[in-house]
């Protein structure tokens, strides 16, 4: 009997790794998690990919450091517009 083992296969990304969006930094940490930065490295929160039955939502987890915990805000269909609901919200 011969056993056979894989490895995970390297994958490169065809898109930015880290963009911005106002005073904000955003950097993938897996294709379904970003997490937000200030330009300082201070983390804001996490924006998650989540599968729905309509299709694909996003959902922003704001980091309350004082607390050491996370608030959610609602599910969004966009992205950016998870990522402004840690910009603004």
């Amino acid at each position: 009997m011969h056993t056979t083992t894989t490895e995970p296969a390297f994958r490169l990304r065809t898109s930015s790794v880290a963009r911005s969006r106002g005073d904000l930094r955003i950097l993938d940490v897996r294709d379904d998690l970003s997490r937000v930065t200030r330009a300082n490295g201070e983390i804001v929160g996490y924006v998650d990919r989540v599968d729905v039955a309509g299709g694909t939502a996003y959902r922003a987890r704001r980091y309350i450091p004082t607390e050491r915990r996370f608030v959610e805000f609602p599910d969004v269909w966009s992205a950016d517009d998870a990522v402004d609901c840690l910009r603004w919200g």
